[in-house]
């Protein structure tokens, strides 16, 4: 399968027309991967299903409005927020990563996908006490394996009115201020593995 099939396979199977720019995205993070090992991805499909399968779904269901700004904490290979920005060109983000060669990556990403005016990309680290992020606060925080999801909320909370939490399928434990808002149940297509994406708001 190649690389534009695997892209248009998880599009279709969520139901979506492809955004423009993710096959470009798509061709960036795999000339990096060969050099920096950003994913564990093994195949065309894995990387497509790593990198847009999430977005697919926010995007379907019409989670973010049109000129929203989100914040990626430990952004890392940049989904699913770059394909998100990739879908409305209203939207603003922050990708905050404390490891400097993938906030190279990510500031290449964003050049090579035509973002980088509405795009920022911060080397920092976040004190899960006292989180700081310049342009906070956000419409959206967004955290994708930095931190187990109990521990993500309370964080996310001090950064956006709305925090997601992006799980394997498992649902977290949300302090008392924070509500669940609306939940996306899916499946990984290629292997059947469970995901959900919880959103909280005070």
């Amino acid at each position: 399968m190649s690389a534009a099939d695997a892209i248009r396979a998880v599009c279709a199977a969520v139901g979506i027309s492809e955004p423009d720019g993710w096959g470009a995205y798509f061709d960036v993070v795999q000339a990096w991967d060969a050099k920096t090992d950003l994913t564990s991805a093994r195949t065309d499909i894995e990387l497509a299903e790593i990198l847009f399968l999430d977005a697919a779904h926010v995007i379907r269901a019409g989670w973010v409005e049109s000129s929203a700004s989100l914040v990626d904490i430990g952004a890392g290979v940049g989904a699913p927020t770059i394909p998100i920005l990739l879908s409305d060109a209203t939207l603003r983000g922050t990708l905050v990563e404390p490891r400097r060669i993938r906030t190279a990556f990510l500031r290449s990403a964003a050049g090579t996908v035509g973002i980088s005016e509405r795009a920022t990309m911060l080397e920092q680290k976040i004190d899960p006490a006292r989180p700081v992020v310049a342009g906070a606060p956000f419409g959206v925080a967004l955290s994708r394996a930095t931190f187990a999801p109990d521990e993500w909320l309370p964080i996310g909370a001090q950064l956006a009115g709305e925090v997601w939490a992006l799980t394997a399928g498992t649902d977290a434990e949300a302090p008392a201020h924070l509500a669940l808002h609306r939940r996306l149940d899916y499946e990984v297509p290629s292997s059947g593995a469970p995901r959900s994406i919880l959103a909280y708001r005070r």
